[in-house]
């Protein structure tokens, strides 16, 4: 079968990331989400606590533009003074294609559909949504919070993602368009989204 790199867009509260954990398992590939921070912080001699505070946050520099489309391996000269936004940024859009060189897996945000787009990789793109309401109800099952609380930590965290997104790619996040792949994960249930995942993602494979 061949290779391929499945990126995974969600909106919070959808159930992305347990989606991406149970295909990389039914798949048998590496999984990807927060350990892109982590693997960050180690290759630039960063601070992961520090990386982890502003993961999939955008910065008000534009200093990425510069070097977004020149991630050859080599740290451009004036990197060390970016806004550590920016590095990140960088430092993740490197190994999301270093991963996808070296075989399948599954990688969660980070705009790594859009970093990929010119990497020569085949790339499965989805995105997970579900109505505000079922996302609510599982936030707030998740972390023991009232409706209201649950709905104003996805507004918050929503918005950020959004940012982030517009920001660091040209394109628009949660745009249909944009995606080869979108689930309705609260319509179906998780165990038919991961179904529906998986028979896209192998078809794509060649199996």
């Amino acid at each position: 079968m061949a290779k391929i790199a499945v990126t995974i867009g969600r909106q919070y509260g959808s159930g992305g990331r347990e989606l991406g954990q149970r295909l990389a398992k039914e798949l048998n590939i590496p999984f990807y989400d927060e350990e892109l921070v982590d693997m960050a912080a180690k290759k630039h001699d960063m601070s992961s606590e520090v990386l982890h505070n502003v993961d999939e946050k955008a910065t008000n520099s534009f200093l990425y533009s510069l070097v977004s489309g020149s991630m050859g391996g080599s740290t451009p000269p004036f990197y060390y003074d970016m806004p550590i936004n920016d590095k990140l940024f960088i430092a993740q859009s490197e190994i999301i294609k270093n991963l996808a060189k070296e075989g399948s897996c599954v990688l969660v945000g980070r705009c790594a559909d859009y970093v990929l787009q010119d990497a020569g990789a085949n790339c499965a793109s989805l995105f997970i949504y579900a109505p505000l309401k079922d996302r609510i109800e599982r936030i707030s099952r998740l972390y023991d919070l009232s409706p209201e609380k649950a709905k104003d930590k996805i507004v918050k965290t929503e918005k950020k993602r959004r940012t982030y997104y517009n920001y660091y790619s040209n394109q628009e996040w949660g745009k249909m368009t944009n995606y080869n792949l979108c689930i309705d994960s609260a319509s179906i249930g998780m165990d038919k989204a991961v179904e529906i995942a998986k028979a896209y993602v192998t078809a794509r494979m060649g199996d």
